[in-house]
């Protein structure tokens, strides 16, 4: 399903222009999600491959992209409480028809691409998971209605989109019509290890959200239950929205990049109770920050860490424990970091820009 571009030689017109639709990019001091950051290092692939890309999106600028960024309509109404509910998955498909996108060669669409089509410019959809499983874990059923309305709509767009684009294997099990995998990637010269950044007391790190499917709250639950009375002075950095005050506990609210990336290099190991993952960027960016993974069993875990070779895959019965003897063997956290360092080579920005110019070439050229 995916062909491998690295030794291949990518022909490509310097005229050629991208269009990215996309809710959000990263944004300083603000919590954003892996799609905005998927979104940013896609942009930032292409446009070193020499493309022009211009954004359409909610956020401003990154400080350093290579791209342009222009606002979406709506902004007002996204921005509401409730507007992300009705827009994300749903009237979402609307507001894609409303840019002015003007003489774009190509249109890349981060969600809600069902009616693009309309606009008559070859179409890229990614998909970054799944509804159907986020439904299957959501915890009210409301949330269970929404998803699977959504899922419904994706459904609809992968069969009629031959531009449609994985971005794990494990998303074809939801959505079989898609034929082209293309996995996220990382920028190696961000994340990248540096021993002489690692703490020297041990460290935890945690990066996702309190509540939801990422179960934050759990690792909270385990740090005062198991973890910090069985090793003193230990710390757990949780890069998410602030919870309860709890000693050895800190917290990392809209983190830049380079802070991100500085967090993973001085961790001993990073944990991940989430319960699912379409692909989950933080495994490739702390294995490619030296750091040893344990995470929870699901989808994007077993693809990502190849169902353990190089992470350790723990049930939430045993998660503690497997937590607990990594940070105590030095020895162990050394073979893990040198396996996930290997791994995370698989999922590099390079690549990840590189089987997306091979794509759009292709497409370009029908």
């Amino acid at each position: 399903m995916m062909t491998d571009p690295a030794n291949q030689s990518i022909s490509k017109s310097e005229k050629a222009s991208i269009g990215i639709f996309s809710y959000g990019l990263p944004c300083a001091d603000e919590k954003r999600g892996g799609f905005e950051r998927v979104t940013h290092d896609q942009a930032q692939g292409l446009a070193r491959l020499g493309y022009k890309v211009t954004v359409w999106t909610y956020d401003p600028k990154p400080v350093g992209a290579l791209y342009e960024v222009k606002s979406l309509p709506w902004k007002k109404f996204y921005r509401s409480s409730m507007g992300p509910r009705f827009l994300m998955g749903y009237l979402g498909n609307i507001l894609a028809l409303l840019p002015d996108y003007g003489d774009v060669d190509l249109l890349i669409a981060h969600g809600d691409s069902l009616l693009m089509p309309a606009l008559r410019k070859p179409l890229i959809r990614v998909m970054h998971g799944s509804a159907l499983e986020e439904a299957r874990k959501a915890t009210g059923w409301i949330r269970w209605i929404h998803q699977m309305g959504v899922y419904g709509l994706e459904c609809l767009t992968a069969f009629t989109q031959k531009g449609a684009v994985a971005v794990s294997e494990n998303t074809l099990d939801s959505l079989p019509s898609i034929n082209k995998v293309i996995p996220n990637g990382v920028d190696l010269s961000a994340f990248r290890k540096n021993s002489n950044e690692n703490t020297g007391h041990p460290t935890l790190l945690f990066v996702g959200a309190l509540g939801g499917r990422k179960r934050g709250n759990l690792a909270l639950k385990w740090f005062q239950e198991i973890w910090k009375p069985a090793v003193p002075g230990l710390e757990l950095h949780m890069v998410c929205e602030p919870g309860p005050e709890i000693s050895g506990v800190f917290y990392h609210y809209g983190v830049s990049d380079e802070r991100l990336a500085e967090l993973y290099r001085r961790s001993w190991v990073y944990i991940s109770p989430s319960s699912y993952e379409g692909f989950g960027l933080p495994y490739v960016e702390a294995m490619a920050s030296g750091t040893p993974v344990v995470a929870t069993p699901n989808p994007g875990s077993r693809e990502v860490l190849a169902n353990g070779e190089f992470g350790i895959l723990a049930s939430d019965e045993t998660f503690a424990d497997a937590t607990l003897d990594l940070i105590r063997d030095s020895s162990k956290r050394e073979t893990w970091q040198l396996k996930g360092l290997d791994r995370c080579q698989n999922y590099s920005l390079d690549l990840m820009a590189k089987r997306y110019a091979e794509l759009i070439e292709s497409m370009l050229a029908c």
